[in-house]
């Protein structure tokens, strides 16, 4: 039996169940998804997108009733832009869903990497009219599916799915309610506070224009390259949307069409009343500026585009580490949120210079060791070493000596390939310049986020929490830890072979 406190990364290629898993996909703050397969007498597989219970939550009642929940009533829904329920179960104490697998990225993965952080205007239109059509069946589900609707609640760049073939999929109704519910009693808030409407922020009754209202904000970064509400903490932000105070999307995106911003600009009313009213009211409003059919393959071959960068990018860091990089492959470790001690650039000036300077530091190293073997020294040299290098060998000392080698390493090569280039040590029969050290071993990072959010490192995202033994070069590095934007920094030393874990409680 599977231990409950280790992840199934740790089991990869083996099976969870009836599922063979393939390759990791991610990790949620409540769960982790794989890309697995499920064979079948005949030679039958089907490859699914496998989500499973994180070890924190495996053995909590209430958490594993409400995934089993959203289970059941996301697999009542059947439409090309929701991403379907499969299977859902338990195996060895952790609670799976199994998904339809999209092949492709999230609309979050899409603006961070897009120019401005912004799409163009039939991009935006036509993310519209597919997050609308997603909410006509969600809201107003077919007679006869056994449920009359449900409210998402959490509408947000990362649950927008958005496949090779410019498919756009809405998914992970893990906080949705039966528009029962909604109407016999008040809501808790839930989702994320930017994308949060006045209403589900005061905990009121919410109904499908909650949901519209988060389509709008969506729409509203998509196109202008932030969000029209967002302050400076979660209180501003909150604030800011429980009064409807935000510059107007004009001012952001000058030549937008208007009609767009008209329409956005409704939708992210505070006032439910003032806002379209429903999903299919607006496909109706989005309908006339709808783009042509092409922009879907323009769409996927966006998405494609961003895949290979990802995989190209990650292959050169698999490549350099722990070895020396070339110019090619310092860049994709510079992109992946590595530190590097700045080099100055070589001095102008001839060889003769450099064999003097490889010379001069030769003849120091003959006469330090000349004086070491002087007789009667000894008691001397030790006195000088326990007065002037207290600190290198005991206590904090020993961390600053440490830290001086990592930072000075790329310094002391650069000494040593001088002479070996200019081959002024043989010349002058002085001692020879020790070899360049060998590259430090990689260092590994787990970071754990409560309850659940985002992930930064040197400001470049790395997508949702928790994430584990991820392989760095040795260095400092700020982690950053937030809900769709970082609100608890902290810095860390990374040491050659070392693995830390950094912790954040977004709850405090």
């Amino acid at each position: 039996m599977r231990r409950l406190d280790t992840s199934l990364s740790d089991d990869i290629a083996t099976h969870f169940g009836p599922y063979e898993l393939v390759r990791r996909l991610g990790v949620g703050g409540t769960a982790e998804t794989f890309e697995a397969i499920r064979r079948r007498e005949g030679g039958f597989s089907q490859r699914v997108c496998l989500k499973v219970v994180l070890p924190f939550y495996a053995n909590n009642e209430t958490f594993t009733k409400l995934f089993q929940r959203e289970a059941m009533l996301a697999a009542k829904l059947r439409h090309r832009n929701i991403v379907g329920v499969i299977d859902f179960g338990e195996v060895d104490g952790r609670s799976y869903l199994a998904l339809e697998l999209v092949d492709g990225i999230d609309l979050r993965t899409l603006l961070d990497t897009s120019d401005r952080h912004r799409l163009d205007p039939d991009l935006v239109v036509l993310f519209g009219l597919e997050l609308a059509a997603a909410l006509v069946h969600a809201h107003n589900p077919p007679s006869g599916s056994g449920f009359d609707g449900l409210v998402h609640r959490d509408i947000s760049p990362s649950n927008v799915l958005i496949s090779r073939q410019g498919e756009i999929m809405l998914t992970d109704f893990g906080v949705a309610k039966p528009m029962a519910d909604l109407r016999r009693k008040s809501s808790e808030a839930k989702g994320k506070f930017p994308y949060m409407s006045p209403e589900q922020l005061r905990a009121e009754s919410a109904d499908a224009r909650s949901d519209l209202f988060a389509v709008g904000v969506v729409l509203f970064e998509a196109l202008a390259g932030v969000r029209p509400y967002e302050g400076a903490n979660d209180p501003a932000t909150i604030m800011q949307i429980l009064n409807g105070d935000h510059a107007e999307l004009v001012d952001w995106v000058p030549d937008a069409p208007p009609k767009l911003c008209a329409v956005i600009e409704r939708l992210i009313h505070p006032d439910p009343d003032q806002r379209i009213q429903t999903a299919a009211a607006l496909i109706e409003e989005l309908a006339e500026m709808a783009p042509s059919p092409r922009v879907h393959k323009r769409l996927g071959s966006l998405v494609e585009a961003r895949m290979d960068a990802e995989r190209t990018s990650a292959r050169e860091v698999s490549s350099t580490v722990g070895k020396t990089p070339t110019a090619g492959a310092a860049e994709a470790l510079k992109d992946a949120g590595a530190t590097e001690p700045a080099k100055p650039p070589a001095p102008a000036g001839t060889s003769r210079r450099k064999a003097w300077l490889a010379t001069l530091a030769a003849m120091i190293l003959v006469g330090a060791a000349a004086f070491a073997l002087r007789p009667g020294q000894p008691e001397t040299i030790g006195h000088a070493a326990t007065d002037t290098g207290a600190d290198a060998v005991t206590g904090t000392g020993t961390e600053t000596v440490a830290d001086t080698a990592v930072d000075t390493r790329a310094d002391t090569e650069t000494v040593a390939d001088t002479a070996a280039d200019t081959g002024a040590v043989a010349d002058t029969g002085a001692l020879p310049v020790a070899a360049p050290a060998p590259p430090p071993k990689p260092a590994h990072l787990d970071v754990i986020v409560i309850p659940w959010g985002e992930i930064w490192i040197n400001g470049k995202r790395q997508g949702a929490a928790p994430i584990m033994d991820k392989t760095l070069k040795p260095g400092r590095y700020r982690i950053s830890a937030g809900q769709e934007g970082p609100s608890q920094s902290k810095t860390v030393r990374l040491r050659p072979g070392e693995r830390k874990t950094v912790n954040f409680d977004l709850t405090e």
